[in-house]
């Protein structure tokens, strides 16, 4: 049995390029080619077969890098849009695993595509834009690191579909420009498509995350941009720490506080979380894990020993929590995970607004 998500069929109109996309674009081509000058400059009879190859791989690397330009303007342009269906998002992202499982080998990298147990996932698109969003997405995971694992669920109330690449860097690479400007590719497709595309990276773990809007009859009463998002400007500029071992969980909660105008640290451990405190001490810290444990126990001893006005909301899995925390009290306060996008930037902007009140932000 499918779990069905569904919403109004995305309209393009004439979108409007970033100059940054069309600069990405030449300095890739440009950066691109000139390498291959080189290389063919450097080949001298007999070359090795190995260069001929890695010559050819090039060229075939920049004919689908312009393959996908085109392809992304003529969407953007409205030129034989098909009509939004629906279509099971595991299963579209599997067989774009299939397809890109031998290019991602090529390259050095692994694609972990979502388990044979995962439940179909419904989401209302095109099918020509969704085969385009995951051919950018899994190209620039797949340029980024060795390790790209991929996971589809639902998120929220109402419940919302989303798409996550969990990238695991193995160290610094170089770039030539393509790796960026396949995320910005992706970006302008997906936000032309009233879809929500997101990028956090933590040390060397970098996750894409795409959502979807959720059912029709509820999407209004969701916040649609970070204008519609409470924020108090005591909240605003805040530091929080956010500390969430759960992939998508952390992802909205980050985007979410971001969106309200606070400065974000997202970890997913408790030596993660000791690390960015070398570089930002946090007025907030929300945290996925239980506070009564004795690891997040000691962490928030020691960060109330140096900021004394440190607030803490405890992220739980009952989605008709909502708490407070009490002056004086040391307890901190709650928000279930399923409600996030509803009550987690205000549960934040209260308890920093009660911390903070009648200070300078």
């Amino acid at each position: 049995m499918s779990t069905a998500v569904t919403h109004p069929h995305a309209q393009f109109g004439v979108a409007r390029l970033a100059p940054e996309l069309l600069g990405k674009v030449g300095e890739a081509f440009a950066t691109s080619l000139w390498a291959l000058q080189q290389r063919l400059a450097a080949l001298a009879p007999p070359a090795p077969r190995a260069e001929f190859d890695a010559v050819l791989a090039a060229v075939d690397r920049l004919e689908r890098l312009g393959v996908q330009v085109q392809e992304l303007a003529r969407v953007l342009a409205g030129e034989g849009l098909a009509t939004p269906e629906p279509l099971d998002l595991v299963a579209a992202t599997r067989q774009a695993v299939a397809e890109w499982a031998g290019a991602a080998t090529r390259r050095g990298a692994r694609l972990v595509a979502p388990g044979p147990g995962s439940a179909p996932v419904e989401v209302e698109v095109a099918a020509g834009v969704l085969e385009q969003l995951l051919d950018l997405v899994v190209d620039h995971a797949t340029r980024l690191g060795a390790q790209v694992e991929i996971e589809v669920g639902l998120q929220g109330q109402p419940a919302r579909p989303m798409l996550g690449l969990r990238v695991q860097r193995e160290a610094a690479a170089g770039s030539d420009g393509v790796d960026e400007l396949h995320w910005l590719l992706f970006t302008t497709l997906a936000r032309a498509s009233g879809l929500a595309p997101h990028r956090v990276a933590a040390g060397h773990t970098v996750t894409l995350m795409l959502g979807f809007p959720g059912r029709a009859d509820e999407a209004d009463a969701e916040p649609r941009s970070a204008a519609l998002l409470p924020r108090t400007p005591i909240a605003a500029g805040r530091q929080v720490l956010l500390l969430e071992p759960r992939e998508l969980t952390r992802l909205q909660a980050h985007r979410l506080l971001h969106d309200a105008g606070l400065q974000v640290d997202a970890v997913v451990s408790l030596a993660q979380a000791r690390t960015a405190l070398r570089e930002h001490l946090p007025d907030l810290l929300v945290t996925g894990l239980a506070c009564d444990e004795a690891g997040c126990r000691t962490l928030i001893d020691e960060l109330r020993a140096v900021q004394p006005r440190l607030r803490v909301i405890e992220l739980v899995d009952d989605d008709s929590a909502f708490a407070l925390s009490l002056p004086g009290s040391g307890q901190a306060g709650r928000v279930g995970r399923g409600e996030l996008a509803r009550t987690l930037v205000s549960a934040a902007s209260q308890e920093l607004d009660a911390a903070w009140a009648g200070l300078a932000g």
